[in-house]
C-alpha cells in the first residue's frame, strides 16, 4: 500500500485573525492590570505580559501581510470576562484562574494549529506558545500569592511582605 504524502497546510486568514483578536484583547487587558494594580510586583509583570502582547500582535500583522490576507473583526468566547476584568467585577483570585484558563486554551491552540502545519508555520505558533507557557507560569505564582493573602494585588508593600513576611497584629 501506497501512502499519500500531503502537503503541510498553512494557516487560514480566520485562524491568523482569531489569534491576532486574542492578543488584542490580552493586551488591552494586561495594560489595564498593569496601570491600576497598586502590587509594584504584580503591576510590572501584567506591564512585561501587555509587551509581550503588543510584540505578538506585531508578528501577527507581519504574518499576515507576508501572506496575502486581510484582518477582520473575530468575536471571541469570554469576552464578557475580559470586561468583567477591565471593569473590576471579578475577584483577583478569580481573575487570575480567568486568565490562566484563557492563557492555557490559547496555549493549546497554538499547539494543535502547529501541528500539520507548514514548517514556518511550525516555528512561528511555537514561538507564540511559548509566550503564553510562560504568562501561565508567572499567573500561576500570583494565584498562589493571593491564596495567601487575598489583597496579594492591592500590595503596595509586596516586595517587603515577600522578604519579612506579613507583620503580626
Amino acid at each position: 500500500m501506497t501512502a499519500i504524502e500531503t502537503a503541510p497546510a498553512i494557516l487560514s486568514n480566520q485562524q491568523l485573525n482569531t489569534v491576532f483578536q486574542y492578543t488584542v484583547e490580552a493586551y488591552k487587558t494586561f495594560e489595564k492590570l498593569a496601570e491600576n494594580l497598586p502590587n509594584p510586583l504584580t503591576a510590572n509583570m501584567f506591564k512585561q505580559f501587555a509587551v509581550d502582547e503588543r510584540a505578538t500582535r506585531d508578528l501577527i500583522e507581519m504574518k499576515i501581510a507576508a501572506t496575502g490576507t486581510s484582518r477582520s473583526k473575530v468575536t471571541l468566547a469570554n469576552d464578557l470576562a475580559f470586561q468583567d476584568i477591565l471593569e473590576g467585577d471579578l475577584s483577583y483570585r478569580e481573575t487570575t484562574e480567568f486568565l490562566i484558563a484563557r492563557e492555557r486554551t490559547m496555549e493549546r491552540k497554538l499547539a494543535e494549529l502547529g501541528r500539520g502545519t507548514s514548517p514556518i508555520d511550525r516555528a512561528f505558533l511555537v514561538y507564540l506558545a511559548a509566550s503564553k507557557r510562560a504568562h501561565i507560569v508567572e499567573l500561576e505564582r500570583e494565584l498562589e500569592l493571593t491564596k495567601l493573602d487575598r489583597d496579594w494585588f492591592k500590595r503596595e508593600d509586596a516586595e517587603a511582605r515577600l522578604v519579612r513576611g506579613a507583620a503580626t497584629e
